[in-house]
This record gives C-alpha cells, structure tokens and sequence, in this order.
C-alpha cells in the first residue's frame, strides 16, 4: 500500500478543508479544558463510509462525525427540604423561625490598629 494518500491529507481537504478546522477547534477546547480541571476528556473522529450508490464501486462517500467529551467541572451540592407535593425549600419547616430586630447604634467605635496596641503593652 505505498501509494496510498496520508490520512492527513485525507482529513485536511475533507469537507474542503472544514473537517480538519472543527478537528483542530475541537482540540484546541479540549486542551483549554483539560488545562482548567485537570481532569481528561477526549476527541473522537468516527468516519462513516459507504458506497455512494450500487452502480459503480470506485465512488465512495464519507462522513466524518466529531465528537467531544470535555471534563467535568465538579458542581457545588445544595442542601434543600422537600415537601410531600414535591416543593423544595431552602429552610428547615419544622425549624422555629426567629425574629431580628436592627438596633441602630449611633455610637462611635474605637478603631485600634495592631500597631498601637503592640505598642500600649509595651
């Protein structure tokens, strides 16, 4: 088989040349991911080939599908409660509530810096 065109070539003028882009592209995404989550993900190149029709068997179509599979970013859990028709609540109903109540404080606050305390037990 040594006059057999590359693969490569085969991939860079599939599709006039879109086939080899979405590859590259695709890669390219993956790569970005991976480097991000540290997790593995993978591209996959299926080449469906058939005859183009049954009367000649020298013309063939291909069909080329991409497929990629990025990384997982891991997804915070929340916690809720639900109820018997399905609702889901962020507090506990069987929690008694409390009421708050803001009290204005017009009162200054003493700022002491680390500094000047070090200082004072000097």
């Amino acid at each position: 088989m040594a006059n057999v065109t590359a693969f490569s070539e085969q991939i860079a003028t599939m599709n006039k040349g879109n086939t080899d882009i979405e590859l590259s592209e695709a890669l390219a995404s993956l790569v970005q991911k991976v480097r991000e989550t540290h997790k593995k993900g993978s591209v996959t190149l299926t080449l469906n080939v058939a005859m183009l029709n049954d009367s000649h068997e020298d013309v063939m179509k291909i069909t080329p599908d991409i497929k990629l599979s990025l990384p997982k970013v891991a997804q915070p859990t929340a916690v809720f409660w639900s109820t018997a028709d399905g609702d889901l609540l962020r507090n506990d109903p069987q929690q008694m509530g409390i009421e708050f109540e803001k009290i204005a404080d017009d009162k200054p606050k003493k700022v002491v810096k680390i500094e000047d305390a070090k200082d004072a037990k000097r």
